[in-house]
């Protein structure tokens, strides 16, 4: 008898504890943000996500009511940042704006030290955005295909930058050399902002790289662009072509390339809802939305759920076109 009433105080007490437990992790939630939020960038400054998520801060930080802060965390085609995230304390204070290389770097670096799928929870798919080609002023052509001659003149004589094998610009490159059945010698960079700084002092011929991140160089008429991805001009660069009118087809890269929001994986839903709905808040704010819109990017937003997808489905792609093009981590 005196086992069973034991037994019932023990079993009382770990209900408690449970019902304790549940009470903190509801409060931490709804406390949420608690302090200074992390917004990490896996590029160096200067490139789109960074640009986006500078954009993106004011709004964040005044909505969420705590200071949200970038902080670039920049190598090995991004396993460095996304490293880091999936080791977070899963409460929401550590995020990252991730594109397609955060998917596939697995695939591309040895020891990764993390999978997308499994150590990433969606906050939400946030923008798109187009690559360009940028030359510098003294490259000897007018337009893309003076640019395809050039190059098919003297294979390897021309380099061009990105900022790192398996980034979204270096798979635009990619697509421009398949498309053009040209050969340049690739020059890769710790960021596409350090390759564009190269190519205004003439140690590159070309870059790619979003139209934001060319915007400043190529209006003070330090870059030319002579072309751009996707279905239609860009509304900052009327006059430049698309890829598409001058008669090449990038495949998947005129769809654009993909900006969204993840976290560790163990976040409290209620936690990733609060950040979604800041997230897409701030893609709703006027002055926020008309800033994203003036550097080129195409805002779409979305659900945790939808950003999940957009992770498993490019990881399943990528996987596969890499190991079919015999690629191998290094």
């Amino acid at each position: 008898m005196a086992h069973v009433f034991r037994s019932s105080i023990f079993l009382a007490a770990l209900a408690l504890a449970s019902q304790a437990g549940h009470g903190a992790l509801a409060q931490d939630s709804a406390s949420f943000p608690s302090h200074t939020i992390t917004l990490v960038i896996p590029y160096a400054a200067g490139g789109p996500p960074d640009v986006a998520s500078r954009i993106l801060t004011p709004y964040l930080t005044q909505r969420l009511g705590k200071q949200v802060i970038v902080e670039n965390r920049a190598g090995a085609t991004t396993s460095i940042a996304s490293r880091s995230i999936a080791r977070a304390a899963p409460d929401g204070h550590t995020i990252m704006m991730c594109d397609v290389s955060c998917t596939l770097a697995p695939f591309l670096v040895a020891n990764a030290g993390y999978d997308p799928q499994k150590d990433f929870a969606g906050i939400t798919p946030l923008l798109r955005t187009f690559m360009t080609l940028v030359v510098h002023p003294d490259v000897p052509v007018k337009n893309v295909k003076e640019l395809i001659a050039l190059a098919k003149a003297k294979p390897n004589d021309l380099k061009y930058g990105t900022s790192g094998v398996g980034s979204p610009p270096f798979l635009g490159a990619l697509a421009f050399l398949q498309a053009s059945q040209t050969q340049m010698l690739h020059v890769p960079y710790r960021g596409v902002a350090l390759a564009l700084n190269d190519v205004v002092a003439g140690h590159l011929s070309l870059a790619f790289m979003s139209v934001s991140t060319a915007g400043s160089q190529f209006e003070a008429g330090k870059v030319r662009i002579l072309g751009i991805y996707g279905e239609q001009r860009g509304p900052s660069i009327p006059n430049v072509p698309t890829f598409k009118e001058e008669g090449l087809d990038m495949g998947i890269m005129d769809q654009g390339t993909w900006l969204g929001m993840v976290t560790t994986a163990g976040t409290p839903p209620d936690i990733i809802k609060k950040l979604n709905e800041a997230f897409n808040g701030a893609i709703k704010d006027p002055t926020t939305a008309a800033a994203l819109v003036k550097a080129d990017y195409n805002l779409t937003g979305g659900t945790p759920e939808q950003m999940k997808k957009l992770i498993d489905d490019n990881t399943v792609f990528w996987k596969g076109a890499l190991a079919k093009a015999g690629i191998k981590p290094e």
